[in-house]
């Protein structure tokens, strides 16, 4: 395309981007911004007391990355989060927002570079109003350092990490909670790697007319960017030579377990605290793929009547055995606890359990395995027995019976404070050929298998607790 064919190419949609914007009156877009304006006043005067709040009272040693917030505080920070999303869709101009948008991939890179070479660490000691010189920031990790300053300068434009003098760089509040914490560096490390890989692949997938049709977890975008037929775990665990010239699993399993630690602990708090697991009493608890059992770990402790069943496969329920033994060893030794090896896609071995409980487990699959792991399930409940299912819940944006819906003018699931949950489905199209689901698919996977939703939770953590009954016969 000439130069001047590309000019008339982008004034053309300037003047499309201009004609969709002067869709809506400019009565109404004032209107919405002051709408706007107020819910933003309103839900930083909550987030303000409740800072005040903490300043009077006793000191809180319990790292800000992990503090569950009040539900008032939970509800302010998503109605910030979706109305800035909202004024800036309003007033940005329509080819420069979806420029952005297209480009977003290099602030996730950017990210993603500052975590591999540990430069929050980096920074720990630094004077916040001096900052560290970007020359030695770049012989510490091993970066060219002019290459360095224009990543990090892509940081901090979005607040992660600050420039307080030309070629100084410091810590934000944010990049401040990546300081010694492996887990976290770990779970921004894990979209690094092939699940970055994978979604370059998932554009052509999408677009091939025989792919784009398949749910076979051993055809999605993951298997493209590896080349082969393995699912992730068996592809992380698959034995190599290590760089150390050792034989074991890939290297990268190192930092998808800590990666599952990080996430699982991040949304642990409000699963706890927003489900009421107390009414369970001393009943049994079967959590059926919970991997080495940190969930049960946790439940055991808080709910020391509750009985709890892990259910892994046999190479994962090893490793928990020694976890266990060396975290909680009573529990084994006196029942309350067991361990037991088990394929979710085989019938269940454990009858009429009060609950079985699936975190993390159905987003990793399509719909037709969930059906076949909730029929399993499914045969072996009684008739008060029920499944409760812990994944992020899609809130579609045009709402949903089951969830709460945001104050007008925000679009029902909040817009953009909940725009996670949608990356993340993504994600699991490229990485499983899954999803991520909202109520409404959830429930019709659970009618396949014999069982509906009644209740859903929502947590404060970014997931949701949902309950599964069977049908009445």
């Amino acid at each position: 395309m000439s130069s001047s064919a590309a000019l008339l190419f982008l004034i053309r949609h300037l003047r499309r981007g201009f004609a969709a914007r002067i869709a809506m009156s400019a009565t109404d877009r004032a209107k919405t911004l002051r709408t706007l304006i107020g819910m933003l006043n309103d839900a930083s005067e909550v987030v303000i007391k409740e800072w005040e709040a903490e300043e009077r009272g006793p000191i809180n040693t319990t790292p800000e990355q992990t503090r569950l917030a009040s539900p008032a505080m939970f509800e302010a920070r998503r109605i910030i989060s979706g109305a800035c999303g909202m004024f800036l869709d309003i007033t940005q101009e329509p080819t420069t927002r979806l420029t952005e948008v297209a480009n977003s991939f290099f602030l996730s890179r950017a990210l993603h570079i500052a975590a591999k070479a540990k430069i929050a660490d980096v920074l720990s000691n630094v004077d916040e109003n001096e900052g560290l010189l970007v020359d030695i920031i770049a012989m510490k990790v091993g970066i060219n350092a002019q290459k360095l300053t224009r990543v990090l300068r892509t940081l901090c434009t979005i607040h992660i990490f600050r420039e307080v003098k030309p070629y100084h760089f410091a810590h934000s509040p944010t990049s401040r909670v990546m300081i010694d914490n492996e887990y976290l560096r770990c779970w921004l490390l894990l979209h690094a790697m092939e699940i970055y890989s994978a979604t370059d692949k998932l554009f052509d997938l999408l677009f091939d007319p025989v792919k784009t049709n398949s749910y076979n977890p051993r055809e999605s975008a993951w298997q493209e960017a590896t080349g082969d037929n393995l699912l992730p775990y068996e592809y992380l665990e698959q034995h190599v030579e290590r760089p150390d010239g050792s034989v074991g699993p890939r290297p990268q399993l190192d930092i998808w377990s800590h990666a599952m630690v990080g996430v699982g602990r991040a949304s642990a708090a409000a699963m706890y605290a927003d489900y009421p697991w107390e009414a369970l009493g001393c009943g049994t608890l079967v959590d059926v793929g919970g991997g080495v059992g940190g969930t049960c770990l946790d439940l055991s402790r808080k709910f020391p009547n509750l009985r709890l069943v892990v259910q892994d496969r046999l190479e994962t329920i090893r490793k928990a055995e020694t976890i266990w033994m060396h975290e909680y060893p009573e529990a084994i030794q006196t029942g309350r606890v067991r361990l037991v090896a088990h394929d979710f896609f085989a019938p269940q071995p454990i009858r009429d359990a009060d609950v079985y409980f699936l975190r993390y487990v159905l987003h990793d699959w399509p719909d037709d395995e969930c059906v076949a792991i909730l029929a399993h399930l499914r045969e072996a409940m009684k008739p008060d027995s029920m499944v409760l299912v812990a994944d992020h819940v899609i809130h579609p944006t045009a709402g949903s019976a089951y969830l709460k819906s945001a104050p007008s003018p925000l679009p029902p699931n909040y817009g953009s404070a909940h725009q996670f949950e949608n990356t993340h489905d993504l994600a699991m199209m490229a990485t499983h050929n899954a999803m991520e689901r909202t109520p409404e698919m959830l429930e019709a996977v659970a009618v396949r298998a014999g069982l509906h939703v009644i209740k859903i939770w929502e947590c404060r953590g970014g997931i949701g607790v949902t309950e599964l009954r069977r049908d009445v016969a």
